[in-house]
């Protein structure tokens, strides 16, 4: 379950570096070409987001404790990202047809994403007792 975390986390922060890095690929070439969102914000925010994936995928990788919970918060504020920006740069009139397709694929990554790194959370703090001596 682990490697599998480790594989969707890396090619969520590899597909959001590609974007980071097409989005000012196209901003160069084309500087004129409307966009729906400002090319700097966009760049940005893939940016931030490749990181925050890589730095998840990298910790499920080394078995850090801390890494299935902020997995969990990752992909829950990536989705919450990505919604806030359909909500806020959204132009097409078509729109609303496929945002329930978009609410489907969202909450198919949360579950089995954030399902998957909290099985994984349970599964670790079962195997590692709490030391409650006391010296």
């Amino acid at each position: 379950m682990r490697r599998a975390l480790v594989v969707v986390s890396s090619l969520f922060a590899l597909a959001n570096a590609a974007r980071a890095v097409l989005t000012i690929q196209q901003a160069i070439r084309l500087p004129d070409l409307p966009t729906a969102a400002p090319p700097p914000y966009m760049a940005l925010m893939s940016a931030i987001w490749a990181f925050a994936f890589g730095a998840s995928a990298l910790g499920l990788a080394r078995s850090r404790g801390w890494a299935p919970r902020a997995t969990i918060a990752v992909i829950l504020l990536y989705q919450a990202n990505l919604w806030l920006n359909h909500l806020a740069f959204t132009r097409s009139t078509d729109a609303a047809e496929r945002a329930g397709f978009g609410v489907l694929l969202s909450l198919l990554s949360i579950l089995s994403v954030g399902g998957a790194a909290l099985w994984l959370d349970r599964r670790s703090a079962r195997r590692t007792p709490i030391d409650t001596t006391i010296e």
